[in-house]
């Protein structure tokens, strides 16, 4: 039963060094990397334990507990830096470490300088390591949500991306609710029925191991969301700016301004357009522009462009030079980053997929 944590562990180690050693890797992947290298050397260490290549000991057991003080942390900096709560590190967020530090003062030190340790300490340094992990991934749910309700910059293609990162965390969250149930029961438990150990043990493997490839597919399936801290956080800065009118006048200032914008350049093709870029093009502060969007256009940032960008694969769609031109590269093109984002959003707006779409074209002719 065992193996499973090993299925998780080396795969996930071998994830988390492609994220902090690919050099295109930015910010956010890397910390998600050095989070998932300590969360899967937590399960190897385990399964060496178990299998008698270490001692597995209560002693073991702290010191394995240890990663998890350092790895929760860093996947809520992660979320942070992907949501667009910050676009980088800073010394106040060495706070996050506080947790580690408490635990290793609090237990591994203890462990390693003192014998006949008693069996409460140890329940403490589970419970401990337990708090940590739960705290941390609420804390992780509650920036989900408010990025989600955050009209501005969320828009409903980012939903399915999200929705499984919300649920990833509910996945752990499962997991310490179980621990937390059945630890403090095990004796009774084992009285009552003998096998509830081993659906616990498999059940808390499987779901373990299971998180570790939930992670890996998604962040190599949906690089946008994976790679997009820093346009996020700069897409956000007109939700940092103090309030300023805008008046019938200046709102026809920025249409006008936007449409020439949108006619003559097409920025929207840049797959990397942010709203500040826009701003810039347009000559009105991103706060402004983002506040025109949502007030007169009833839209998000993103939802307009991805408008445009489903108008522009339209009329190639129509051009009979481009027949021959896969939809995949004529999204891109157009200025999609990924064929799940393109479809869904397609979809959406036209109640067709784009080889429906395209087909009935065809069939007008």
């Amino acid at each position: 039963m065992t193996l499973i944590l090993a299925l998780g562990a080396f795969p996930g180690i071998l994830f988390a060094l492609i994220k902090i050693f690919n050099r295109n890797e930015d910010l956010s992947n890397r910390i998600l990397g050095i989070a998932i290298f300590f969360y899967s050397t937590m399960l190897l260490l385990v399964f060496l334990g178990k299998y008698s290549y270490l001692n597995y000991s209560k002693e073991f057991i702290v010191v394995a507990n240890t990663f998890i003080s350092v790895s929760w942390p860093l996947f809520y900096l992660y979320i942070l830096l992907i949501t667009g709560a910050t676009d980088r590190l800073s010394r106040k967020d060495a706070f996050h470490f506080a947790a580690l530090t408490g635990y290793a003062a609090l237990f591994v030190v203890p462990v390693v300088l003192m014998n006949d340790l008693s069996d409460l300490f140890f329940r403490l340094s589970f419970f401990y390591s337990l708090t940590v992990s739960s705290v941390y991934s609420i804390l992780m749910l509650l920036r989900i949500r408010t990025y989600k309700n955050t009209r501005l910059h969320y828009s409903a293609e980012d939903e399915p991306t999200f929705s499984w990162l919300q649920a990833s965390v509910l996945l752990w969250l499962f997991i310490d609710a179980l621990q937390f149930i059945f630890v403090p029961l095990r004796p009774h438990l084992i009285a009552c029925c003998p096998l509830i150990p081993v659906v616990h043990e498999f059940t808390l493997y499987a779901a373990a191991t299971s998180w570790i490839y939930l992670f890996a597919y998604f962040a190599f399936s949906h690089p946008d969301i994976f790679s997009q801290s820093r346009k996020m956080a700069s897409s956000l800065q007109e939700e940092k700016a103090p309030p300023s009118p805008l008046n019938e006048e200046y709102a026809q200032t920025i249409a006008a301004r936007l449409e020439k914008v949108m006619k003559e350049q097409k920025p929207y093709l840049d797959l990397d357009l942010t709203i500040a870029t826009l701003a810039d093009l347009v000559h009105v502060p991103p706060y402004l522009l983002g506040r025109y969007l949502n007030l007169r256009l009833g839209k998000n940032f993103m939802t307009y462009i991805n408008e445009l960008r489903v108008e522009e694969v339209k009329s190639r769609f129509m051009d009979p030079a481009l027949d021959n031109t896969t939809i995949l590269e004529i999204s891109l093109q157009a200025g999609f980053r990924t064929k799940s984002a393109f479809n869904n959003f397609f979809k959406r707006s036209t109640g067709m997929t784009p080889t429906e779409y395209r087909r009935s074209l065809k069939n007008q002719k």
